[in-house]
């Protein structure tokens, strides 16, 4: 199995028109990364694995008064996703980007950031569904217009439920933040190569506004894994410092317990206290020689930065 690092990135985001009037348009995206048959994430819930970009104050990143024939960057905590995937299998590939495009109005900020949740829970939710519908039956045709209609209609009715939730009745009749559309590009077997491209054309319901989003597909080497020559010195010293925090908590815990002891108990209690503080002071005595080992490994090689041996990376 030849891995490759499969990279999508965004570049930029175009309005070709809008509907806000002579102040301009105050776009904000939210973006989620997607790929099937590529190695596994942490926590992956299902056969499609999915990056949605976390971030809340994800408003503030694009500009406001955006009008008709200008240009945004994707700003950088949004703009990339990295998938492995072994290109040459047989089994069915795909990787790809979905965007929905928000227009920032007066919804509060702890409201978005609800709605944004929701949103990357369900989107992740349905394109599983999705997957796992295509792998049972077989079907590994392109997405149709009605499975996007689907996807699009639950994670909308879960964002706007949990944007509504967390407003009071007065908050609901103010200019709510309003989504200018959806839209996405995926990429299949084959098509899975280098290249740039834009995402379908983001059209609002009313036509007024209008944007496109534009990025690239690359692939590369999977980085090798770091090797850390100095590993055991480092976790001997890692232990002795969570051994040290572990023995203040446990003075911090018998030292609540004291305040409300009765007579009886304290001396134990005390006692116990003095017997924690003497092992930290017998630990803290330990750490210079550890950290003493690890410097020394470090200085042997090479230094606390980075170096390449044949073939593997080293981290000191």
């Amino acid at each position: 199995m030849a891995l490759q690092r499969v990279t999508l990135r965004l570049t930029e985001l175009r309005c070709l028109a809008q509907s806000e009037g002579s102040g301009g348009s105050e776009p904000y995206l939210w973006i989620t990364y997607f790929a099937l048959g590529a190695q596994p994430l942490p926590f992956q819930t299902g056969p499609m694995a999915t990056i949605t970009p976390a971030y809340d104050a994800f408003r503030t990143e694009f500009p406001d008064d955006m009008k008709a024939g200008q240009v945004t960057l994707v700003p950088p905590f949004l703009a990339t996703a990295s998938f492995d995937m072994d290109l040459d299998t047989t089994l069915p590939k795909l990787v790809g980007c979905a965007a929905i495009l928000m227009e920032e109005d007066d919804t509060p900020q702890s409201s978005i950031v609800l709605g944004r949740i929701a949103y990357s829970k369900e989107i992740e939710r349905q394109l599983n569904l999705l997957a796992t519908k295509r792998i049972q039956t077989g079907d590994m045709s392109p997405i149709t217009d009605a499975e996007i209609r689907t996807i699009k209609d639950a994670v909308r009715a879960k964002a706007e439920e949990a944007i509504g939730s967390n407003q009071s009745i007065w908050v609901v009749f103010r200019n709510q933040d309003d989504n200018i559309g959806v839209t996405y590009k995926a990429f299949f077997n084959t098509d899975i190569k280098f290249g740039y491209f834009d995402f379908p054309e983001i059209v609002s319901d009313n036509g007024g506004d209008r944007f496109v989003l534009s990025g690239g597909l690359s692939l590369g080497p999977v980085p090798t894994p770091p090797v850390d020559l100095c590993a055991a010195q480092r976790a001997a010293l890692k232990a002795k410092n969570d051994e040290i925090s572990g023995l203040q908590t446990r003075v911090s815990v018998l030292q609540s317990q004291l305040q409300h002891a009765t007579p009886q108990q304290k001396p134990a209690i005390v006692a116990e206290i003095n017997a924690t503080n003497a092992q930290i002071t017998q630990a803290e005595a330990q750490l210079p020689a550890l950290q003493a080992a690890l410097e020394t490994c470090i200085s042997h090689h090479h230094g606390p930065h980075d170096v390449i041996v044949d073939p593997p990376v080293v981290v000191n």
